[in-house]
């Protein structure tokens, strides 16, 4: 018979049912959290080895074209430069070392010879495009109108700089370190400086 019940079986309380839901409904919010702090630690970490990768690539580039690099770098966007008889001239919209933006939160910010540089969103600046006399087919170049905060030089010198990669609403960061002598290392993650 449905409904009726022999001694010694128990149900459960609508209070302890309530209990129950709120436990899983405490833990579910946790696991979301932490997998969400996993997914922009994976995106921090991402995004500086990319970043890592093109100064290595650039520096071998450098040492093999014999030509000056730069990086420029704004809080949420980097780009390469290089030295075209003694102009910084940007590479193609199609190049590797185009201007590339940091995805969601994320921000870079900046230290050269120990000091922390305030990187700023600048507007973007008209490009002037050059027509320079060559014994080759006529190639147009798009002159940078800043210099690059990072230089990447053809003896395989780099400025010596820390570069930080962390999301605006926490203080951890993976780091970006170049010597003067070229070498490159990612550390990860630690506190980033105030």
């Amino acid at each position: 018979m449905i409904g009726q019940r022999t001694p010694g079986e128990r149900g459960f309380t609508l209070i302890e049912i309530l209990v129950v839901l709120l436990i899983v409904g405490v833990l579910t919010g946790i696991a979301v959290l932490s997998l969400s702090s996993l997914g922009q630690a994976s995106r921090r970490e991402q995004a500086a080895r990319r970043l890592a990768g093109l100064i290595e690539l650039a520096s071998q580039q450098a040492i093999i074209q014999g030509e000056t690099y730069g990086l420029c770098l704004e809080p949420h966007h980097y780009w390469f430069l290089r030295d075209e008889r003694g102009q910084w001239v940007h590479f193609a919209h199609d190049s590797i070392y185009r201007r590339r933006s940091l995805p969601g939160a994320l921000r870079i910010s900046l230290r050269l010879t120990g000091t922390r540089l305030h990187l700023l969103a600048r507007p973007s600046a008209r490009k002037t495009t050059v027509r320079r006399k060559t014994h080759t087919p006529a190639r147009h170049l798009r002159v940078a109108h800043r210099p690059p905060d990072i230089l990447i030089l053809p003896n395989g010198q780099l400025s010596a700089f820390e570069i930080d990669i962390s999301v605006r609403s926490h203080r951890r960061s993976f780091r970006i370190r170049g010597t003067i002598s070229g070498h490159l290392s990612l550390i990860a993650p630690h506190h980033a400086p105030t």
